[in-house]
């Protein structure tokens, strides 16, 4: 993909605010503030009496998106499951969202737990900043060790990333009015988060028209996501939820920067489709990795 030299004027300031966006959209996790309706608050699904919808439809599933600020088009993003992995044993997703444009290239990973749906590890990929956190959930340990190397105690045996929440977010009723509220961040301070169902809706963009949920990320004195704001992800309203569309604000000027689905490949459900890389139909569709533990489909 082509990369944009930085302009002058309005035009430079506009490029710096949407490379600012994108970067602050992938170093930020996805939280919310309860600020109406029925609120749902807990450490873990079990803890707080709630259960999942539906078993993931997430094997295999590709998204592309054309990543916009305000009428300009500044890059694309990918987001998808792209394999199975094992970590201390565990089974997991490997989950990924890359996107790119306007001198952001970022990239991050997570690997979810299959049956529990938390993180066992996160790396964010950036040019001279990588991230990787290895989650010790167990013992209630979060290990930093790229960039500085550290060791911090959590709260929670579940621990929850960025991505990893989006995808959790995806399994979730989501009736409107409805408040989610966790405290699983794995950096304490970001806590809690917390996911607010605002309305159904239609959204048409270039992969089709969708009806969709509607739920709201807020991020507490963050400057896209801060309480009071407009961010928005909208969800298919269908098994699959998939991000059709998202919106959160530009950081400097009176901009949205927003992103729509393209196109996709449609995931499975652990166990329903045994080879991932034929029905995708390329060498580079996902792969499956050598599973010391065979994954279990289970509705919780």
């Amino acid at each position: 993909m082509a990369r944009f030299e930085g302009g002058r004027g309005a035009v430079g300031v506009a490029r710096l605010a949407a490379g600012a966006a994108l970067g602050f959209l992938l170093l930020t996790p996805t939280v919310a503030r309860a600020q109406q309706g029925a609120t749902v608050v807990g450490d873990s699904l079990a803890a707080s009496g709630q259960e999942a919808h539906k078993v993931p439809l997430w094997m295999g599933e590709a998204l592309r998106y054309k990543v916009k600020y305000g009428i300009f088009g500044v890059g694309e993003g990918r987001m998808g499951v792209s394999k199975l992995d094992t970590i201390d044993g565990w089974t997991t997703y490997v989950a990924e969202m890359h996107i790119k444009g306007w001198g952001v290239d970022q990239k991050l990973r997570s690997w979810i737990d299959t049956e529990k749906l938390f993180s066992r590890r996160f790396v964010k990929e950036e040019e001279g900043r990588p991230r990787e956190y290895d989650f010790l959930p167990e013992e209630h340990l979060v290990h930093q060790i790229q960039h500085l190397d550290s060791i911090w105690s959590i709260e929670t045996s579940e621990p929850l990333d960025d991505i990893a929440f989006v995808y959790l977010a995806r399994t979730l009723p989501l009736e409107v009015g409805q408040t989610y509220e966790y405290n699983r961040y794995f950096k304490e301070e970001r806590n809690p988060i917390i996911l607010k169902v605002l309305r159904r809706d239609e959204r048409k963009v270039g992969a089709g028209e969708f009806n969709t949920i509607v739920v709201q990320p807020i991020i507490p004195e963050s400057s896209l996501f801060a309480e009071g704001g407009n961010a928005e992800i909208h969800l298919s309203d269908d098994e699959r939820r998939l991000v059709v569309y998202m919106k959160v604000d530009g950081p400097y000027l009176p901009f949205n920067f927003t992103l729509h689905l393209e196109e996709f490949q449609e995931g499975a459900a652990l166990g329903d489709d045994g080879d991932a890389e034929e029905r995708n139909g390329d060498e580079d569709g996902p792969e499956r990795s050598t599973l010391r533990n065979p994954p279990v489909t289970r509705t919780r």
